[in-house]
């Protein structure tokens, strides 16, 4: 018996030196889950973290420490005591289909990890606190080259809750070994310029362009994503080969947004529009921007990152992929350059309608996500033209970071980076698989990363090439060479595939561009001003572009977007209009003209048609069509026949000749005392009928008075 008493106290004894082994303490001592329990997976959110800082983006074999620090937000409704965290690291992963499954599945961080580090006094609903947590390389396991999957795990206990795992982000971490690789894969890096989503919601011809919001001020600003993002390329001009493999993926809507802003625009508010505060910033960036781009690879990306696919499906009499395609002349106005020939790189769904649109447009290369177009490196659905994928595991990379709660999850695109960092890594050299394929890199178009991250992620390509893992080159030469990997792996895209357009939205797009081609074909140029047409309905179409944009996140997104479309043709037809006299006209005949005022405030000429609804009162002779010249104010009097006296209302209305209403329906009211030619012979013919009738009914009580009498 004593001897199964000593036998039970020594399991007792290993049992606390494991959990002790495997719990390290806060500044309270006490230890912490490391997986998450029934109280996480049952609760909402609670706790939501954001990686601020990674130190640093390579192991190296002198790196003393791996520092992570992140902000910590209670983000639910109860306070959370005793809030921990910690690092973990994973397994080594050693193939590129292997850290293809971690990125999609992040799998157990148990082969190292670092002591807990506790936020003092807790977090009650809405506040913060900065977590910084270190633990050297050999703690954490990092032992040999390779790439690690590294877990932010933070835990906590929610008022009226037990501890559990309350929020964690998953990232990657490459370590370097002290050898060099021996064949550095060719890699070229599509660098993004362009907004997040599109901005402009009017684009008057004769007036500044008016913009959702001023969000884009800050971007252009010093600090801000666009400017850092000009900015952090133009600091490697001096590293000749890292430099010369960036090509600048630039939107041809930015460009022209940015120059309109620099002449001076409007936003947007609840209250109204407002004059913008970005006008400098835009004409400092346009500028810095030229400078950057001069003698260096740019292509161009969609107008507006229009998905094509969606474009494809809104009738219109004019191309409209072509028009979102090419855009040269925007390129050689703005940057005195243009853009590579017939490279294009789209960031919505390409269907086989799609190609075809940009093979018809002169399209002749597509740069895509893996899969996004039927295949990598082929000649799409007999189109001529060549698809040219990117590399699928870094885009992966791209597409997986997040920081996940209870059950949400939040973008961090700072984390995204890293793991698109790591796979490059991986793919240089530091796995078991052969190096040397070259790489397409291509960020996400809308790339919402700091300035510090650009640096780290071009000093890190710049560390990669000087162990000869990376070998920097031209973009032009990858797609010259179709040298993009073209093997079939389980690597997602940087974004899913964009969600369609719904169907009641191409429809209203469909019925813009139909009004819209309607009211160009009674324009002309008015010799005066000498203003085509289509530089007033351009912005219309651009309207339409914007609204298929792959940047709508939400379908209340687009609706928005394609709401702003109808506003602008709204807008631009109501510059026609006709209006009637304030006072009641009264009617001096039955043949008196009703006067009405029209006005063209185009800088086009236009030819009206003169509709009037509303008058059984009257019959309106037939008015022929009526050309107004430009910024133009004519009375006309339209011939009518009354019909009755009294006093009536008439709608007067103007249309172009095939029907389109252009402007308000004005409202006349008439006061008529006099019978009209129509009037006199309905009046005189129903006498007449009604003397008949009376002198018949006379007869035969005549005629039957005297047979009574016989």
């Amino acid at each position: 018996m004593r001897k199964l008493a000593a036998f039970g106290l020594a399991l007792l004894f290993l049992a606390g030196q494991a959990l002790f082994a495997t719990s390290a303490t806060s500044s309270g001592g006490w230890p912490w889950p490391a997986a998450p329990s029934a109280a996480a997976a049952e609760s909402n959110d609670v706790l939501r973290v954001r990686v601020d800082e990674l130190s640093p983006r390579l192991v190296r074999s002198d790196t003393s420490e791996v520092t992570v620090v992140a902000t910590i937000t209670n983000v639910g409704k109860r306070p959370v005591s005793e809030i921990v965290g910690r690092i973990q690291a994973g397994q080594r992963q050693s193939t590129a289909t292997q850290l293809s499954q971690t990125l999609a599945e992040p799998p157990a961080s148990e082969s190292g990890w670092s002591q807990w580090v506790g936020v003092r006094g807790g977090l009650a609903p809405g506040e913060k606190a900065r977590l910084r947590i270190s633990a050297s390389p050999a703690t954490l396991g990092l032992t040999e080259p390779g790439v690690y999957p590294l877990l932010l795990n933070v835990n906590g206990t929610p008022s009226s809750g037990a501890p559990a795992r309350l929020a964690a982000v998953n990232l990657l971490l490459p370590v370097l070994g002290e050898a060099t690789g021996g064949s550095p894969a060719p890699t070229g890096v599509l660098w993004p310029i362009a907004a997040r989503e599109p901005k402009v919601v009017s684009a008057p011809h004769d007036g500044p362009v008016v913009l959702a919001d001023d969000s884009l001020a800050g971007e252009l600003a010093p600090g801000g994503r666009l400017h850092s993002l000009v900015s952090t390329a133009e600091s490697r001009r001096g590293q000749a080969a890292l430099f010369g493999s960036l090509c600048y993926a630039i939107d041809p809507d930015l460009l022209e947004t940015v120059t309109a802003m620099g002449r001076g625009y409007r936003v947007r508010t609840s209250s109204g529009t407002v004059e913008g505060t970005g006008s400098e910033s835009a004409r400092l960036w346009l500028d810095a921007l030229k400078t950057l781009v001069q003698g260096q690879c740019v292509i161009e990306t969609p107008y507006a990152g229009a998905d094509l696919a969606s474009l494809t499906t809104v009738q219109s009499e004019v191309d409209l992929v072509g028009e979102a395609v090419t855009n040269g002349a925007t390129f050689l106005d703005v940057l005195n350059l243009g853009p590579t020939p017939g490279v294009l790189w789209p960031g919505g769904r390409l269907t086989p309608s799609a190609v075809a649109a940009v093979a018809d447009a002169g399209t002749t290369t597509v740069i895509t996500a893996p899969g996004r177009a039927g295949g990598s490196d082929t000649s799409a659905g007999g189109s001529g033209v060549r698809v040219v994928t990117y590399d699928p595991l870094v885009a992966a990379g791209f597409g997986h970071a997040s920081a996940r709660g209870s059950n949400s999850a939040v973008e961090q695109p700072r984390v995204a980076t890293q793991n698109a960092l790591a796979a490059i890594a991986l793919r240089g050299g530091l796995s078991d698989e052969a190096g040397g394929k070259a790489m397409l890199v291509a960020p996400p178009h809308d790339w919402n990363v700091t300035g510090d991250d650009l640096t780290a992620l071009l000093d890190s390509l710049a560390e990669l090439q000087g162990r000869q893992l990376v070998d920097p080159v031209p973009v032009t030469e990858l797609l010259d060479a179709n040298a993009t990997p073209a093997e079939n792996t389980t690597g997602r895209s940087a974004r899913p595939a964009t969600r369609p357009l719904p169907d009641s939205l191409v429809s209203t797009l469909s019925e813009v561009e139909s009004t819209v081609a309607d009211f160009q074909a009674a324009m002309s140029v008015d010799p005066t001003r000498q203003v085509e047409p289509v530089n007033l309905v351009r912005p219309l179409h651009n309207a339409v572009i914007r609204a298929t944009s792959a940047s709508w996140r939400t379908e209340r997104a687009q609706r928005k977007a394609t709401e702003a479309a109808v506003s602008q043709v709204r807008q631009l037809t109501g510059r026609v209009s006709v209006t009637t006299p304030s006072q009641p006209v009264s009617l001096a005949s039955g043949s008196s003209p009703l006067p009405v005022t029209l006005s063209n405030d185009l800088p086009v000429a236009v030819t009206v048609r003169i509709k009037l609804t509303n008058s059984p009162g009257l019959r309106p002779s037939r008015v022929e069509d009526t050309p107004l010249a430009a910024h133009s104010r004519v009375s006309r009097f339209i011939p009518a026949e009354t019909l009755r006296s009294g006093r009536f209302m008439v709608n007067v209305s103007l249309s172009t000749p095939t029907g389109t209403t252009l402007g308000h329906t004005a409202r006349m009211e008439l006061m008529s005392t006099e019978f009209g030619v129509v009037t006199v012979v309905l009046t005189a013919t129903a006498g007449a009928a009604l003397v008949f009738l009376s002198g018949r009914q006379i007869y035969r009580r005549v005629k039957t008075r005297g047979e009574e009498r016989g």
